[in-house]
C-alpha cells in the first residue's frame, strides 16, 4: 500500500463484504498531541475472537483460495501503525459488527501520506450506493479546531428518488468532500 487512502479503502471493501449497511470512518490529527487516527466502524456480521486473530495474520483469508491465498490488507496496515509508534485494534461483535482504529505518531518520519482519500470515499459512496456512509474528518492544531462531517443517509433523504450515483450528484458529493478535506487539511501526497 502506498498510502493510508488505501488501507482505509481495503477496510471499507472488508465491511461491505461483512453486509454492513452502515460504515462510519473518523480521521483525526491532532497535531498538539502528535496524533493521527482512523476508525472504520460498521454494522456487519462481524467476527469472532478467534476470527479477529486470524484477520491480523498475513497468511489468512476469509476469500475463496482460488482468488487470493493470503489477506495482507489489515496484517500491512497494523505493521505501518507500529512502526510509527502506533498500533491497531480490532473490536467486534457477531451480528452487530467491527471496529477498526489505526493510530500513528503523526510526524513520523515513515508514516504514509494519508493520500487521495477523497477518491477514496467518492468511490466508494458511488460504487456501494447500498450503504450509507459516515464520514467525520478533524484536524486540531494550535486552540482552532477544522471538522467535516458527510453522511449519505442525509443526502439520500434529500435526493428522494434521485439515486447516490446520479451524473449531477456525484459531482455534488465530490466537490463536497474536496471542500471538507481543503478546509481540513486533510489529504496528502
Amino acid at each position: 500500500m502506498q498510502d493510508l487512502s488505501l488501507h482505509v479503502l481495503d477496510v471499507i471493501e472488508n465491511s461491505v463484504r461483512a453486509g454492513c449497511k452502515n460504515l462510519w470512518i473518523k480521521i483525526e490529527v491532532d497535531v498538539l498531541k502528535n496524533k493521527l487516527q482512523i476508525c472504520v466502524k460498521d454494522d456487519g456480521s462481524g467476527m469472532s475472537d478467534d476470527l479477529i486473530l486470524e484477520a491480523q495474520n498475513p497468511f489468512f483469508t476469509t476469500k475463496s483460495k482460488r482468488k487470493k491465498k493470503v489477506g495482507l490488507g489489515i496484517p500491512l496496515f497494523k505493521q505501518n501503525a507500529e512502526v510509527c509508534d502506533g498500533k491497531l485494534t480490532i473490536k467486534s461483535e457477531i451480528n452487530k459488527g467491527t471496529e477498526l482504529v489505526a493510530f500513528f505518531s503523526y510526524n513520523h518520519i515513515d508514516r504514509m501520506p494519508i493520500g487521495k482519500i477523497g477518491d477514496t470515499f467518492l468511490g466508494s459512496i458511488i460504487g456501494h450506493t447500498e450503504v450509507d456512509f459516515h464520514i467525520e474528518l478533524i484536524r486540531k492544531e494550535n486552540s482552532s479546531k477544522k471538522e467535516f462531517i458527510l453522511d449519505t443517509c442525509d443526502i439520500k433523504k434529500e435526493l428522494g428518488d434521485v439515486p447516490i450515483n446520479y451524473p449531477d450528484v456525484i459531482t455534488f458529493i465530490d466537490e463536497m468532500i474536496k471542500e471538507g478535506i481543503k478546509n481540513t487539511y486533510m489529504e496528502e501526497v
